[in-house]
């Protein structure tokens, strides 16, 4: 005969209801700001006590090897952490840490905590130090918290509460659920750079396609160029294909290559450009070239969304849709943005070099050329390189 209402049938029912009630549109937010911040070159710097602080050292190596995010937790140097607390006070251990390490406007904090930091009830004062000199020099503030979030959910720029079903184990959840949020942001396409391990060996496991993601102006029409810097066309009358760009698409086809357009158009955010003239530029294009798809940003900088490049967004959309290996697949463009947005997804980048005035990539491209067809030559020339070196092997 079963047995009913057990403590651990009524700890996991609990656990069901948390993640029912979980903000999924609020973890979406934070996969984003993580996006964003390891574009901008930016660190992550996750802040815990006692159990948080465990979940804290795990989740340094997951976004350091899954993500590609340069990330750290004061915790794990005890020696400078105990040498801190005897010498200067609990209080100020993390701030000091943060100041150590020159926090800078780029950078995330992200803070797993039970109650958030509570001046008032002096409960973990170390962290409302560190989140007050965090907003002092501009950086962004990620929480994962319990109960009403503290001084930590006063000043997040995205804050996770794990919500209290039950009174009494308000802490084993929250620690508990800290995990599973943060292995969902590892997971998130808009965050995740390499596979794991044993999903990387499961069987049955069907690997994407390759591709070459294009972008729009300066790769397959001719950008309109003021003070040494691109612009697109305002429409299909002023819009002209550059040379030898059907053949060299042809051959990229011809090698296998599903072919994607990237492009940012930030007009429309602007209120300078509508989506009807881009869409009509982009049928001309779909009808004219062999395309398998456009992928479009319409924002600008200031909407902080997950698309626009440098972020990764259009590429990881291409990937969910179309079964791309974005690995196994290059980034070809004329702009800082496009190559970091390719990076950023893991693909190999491509530069097609106008010699504009504007910053460079946060790392080089594979390869630097004058045209799309000189692009389209190096690409299949390498991956036919690596099929032979693979047969010698």
């Amino acid at each position: 005969m079963p047995i009913k209402n057990t403590f651990a049938q009524q700890f996991l029912a609990e656990a069901k209801e948390i993640i029912g009630r979980l903000d999924a549109a609020g973890i979406e937010k934070a996969a984003s700001l993580l996006a964003l911040t390891r574009a901008k070159g930016g660190r992550l710097f996750i802040l815990g006590v006692g159990g948080s602080a465990a979940n804290a050292s795990h989740a340094v190596n997951d976004f350091r090897k899954i993500a590609g995010i340069e990330a750290y937790a004061p915790t794990d140097n005890v020696s400078e952490l105990t040498a801190r607390v005897n010498d200067e006070g609990w209080e100020t251990v993390f701030e000091s840490w943060l100041r150590v390490s020159r926090l800078r406007s780029s950078d995330l904090v992200l803070v797993f905590s039970v109650g958030g930091g509570d001046l008032e009830k002096n409960v973990s004062p170390n962290l409302v130090a560190a989140l007050q000199y965090a907003k002092t020099v501009g950086a962004k503030i990620l929480g994962i918290v319990g109960r009403d979030g503290g001084h930590t959910a006063k000043v997040a720029d995205v804050c996770i509460l794990i919500p209290t079903v039950n009174p009494h184990h308000i802490t084993p959840h929250t620690e508990a659920f800290q995990a599973v949020v943060w292995h969902l942001l590892v997971s998130h396409p808009a965050v995740k750079r390499q596979q794991t391990k044993w999903e990387s060996t499961a069987s049955g496991s069907t690997q994407g396609r390759a591709a070459v993601f294009l972008d729009r102006d300066g790769v397959i029409n001719r950008a309109v160029v003021r003070d040494g810097k691109p612009f697109p066309p305002s429409g299909v009358d002023d819009f002209e294909l550059l040379p030898e760009v059907a053949s060299s698409l042809a051959a990229l086809k011809a090698h296998g290559f599903a072919l994607y357009v990237i492009t940012n158009q930030p007009d429309v955010s602007r209120g300078t450009q509508t989506r009807e003239a881009i869409e009509n530029i982009h049928q001309a294009l779909l009808s004219s070239l062999p395309l398998d798809d456009i992928f479009v940003c319409y924002h600008d900088d200031k909407d902080e969304c997950a698309c626009r490049k440098p972020l990764p967004g259009l590429l990881l959309e291409a990937r969910s849709k179309h079964n791309i290996d974005l690995a196994r697949s290059f980034v070809v463009g004329d702009r800082w943005r496009d190559i970091d947005a390719g990076h950023n997804a893991g693909c190999k980048t491509v530069l097609i070099d106008y010699g504009y005035r504007e910053r460079a990539p946060a790392r080089p491209p594979e390869a630097i050329v004058r045209s799309l067809r000189e692009a389209a030559d190096w690409i299949i020339s390498s991956v036919l390189k690596e099929s032979t070196d693979e047969v010698r092997v």
